[in-house]
Formats: C-alpha cells, sequence, structure tokens
C-alpha cells in the first residue's frame, strides 16, 4: 500500500488533504511539525508533502534535511504553500522540492500530481 505524510500545522489544511486523499488507496502519516515530519518519514512514505510554514522547521528545511539521507534522494516531496513568493518558491526549489501545491488546493491538482509521483 501507498504510504503519503502530510505535514501541516494548519488542522483544517490537513483535514482537507486527508479527505481529498481518502479516495486513493492510501495510508496516511501526519504531522503538525517538523520534527514530527522527520520522526513520521521513518516509516518511509512513498509521497510526502510538507507545509512551507510550519513552527520549528520550514517544509524548505525538512525537505532538505531529507534529501541529505540516501532513501529519500528520489522520494517525491510536495511543498504546499498559501504564498507565491519568489523567495519561498527559490527556497523549496533549492530544498529538493518536486512540485508546489498552493492552498486552497483544488481536487484537481492533487489528483495531477498524485497520478504523477504514484505509480500504481
Amino acid at each position: 500500500m501507498t504510504k503519503v505524510l502530510i505535514a501541516d500545522d494548519d488542522f483544517i489544511s490537513l483535514e482537507v488533504l486527508k479527505a481529498m486523499l481518502g479516495q486513493y488507496d492510501v495510508e496516511i502519516l501526519t504531522a503538525t511539525t517538523g520534527q514530527e515530519a522527520l520522526a513520521q518519514a521513518k516509516e518511509m512514505p512513498n509521497l510526502i508533502f510538507l507545509d512551507y510554514e510550519m513552527p520549528d522547521m520550514s517544509g524548505a528545511e525538512v525537505c532538505k534535511t531529507l534529501r541529505g539521507k540516501p532513501e529519500f534522494e528520489n522520494t517525491p516531496i510536495i511543498a504546499i504553500t498559501s504564498h507565491q513568493s519568489a523567495s519561498e518558491m527559490t527556497a523549496c526549489r533549492e530544498a529538493g522540492m518536486d512540485a508546489t501545491l498552493h492552498k486552497p488546493v483544488s481536487p484537481e491538482a492533487l489528483e495531477e500530481l498524485f497520478k504523477e509521483y504514484v505509480k500504481s
């Protein structure tokens, strides 16, 4: 079964994304901080969604930490953000994120990314 990690400190955003992913055959892992995301990543998810703004670490910082480990070199990591500033997008790219989802997340955008990064 495909494992998906969602890290977002906003409860509503987390629940909405979980509900949207409920249509797929996935096991969902969740985290509300960067440190929790790093701990949950030990479960080896097939796809990771990281909110850019979390209390202890940015999604880019979490991504950079994961990308430094060989087992996460090829794991798709998607940024989730409500902002679209150039500095944020640059930080995400430089950290090694594969794509960005903008809040509010549309079901169509999520489906497109899911199909692209999760091989059935």
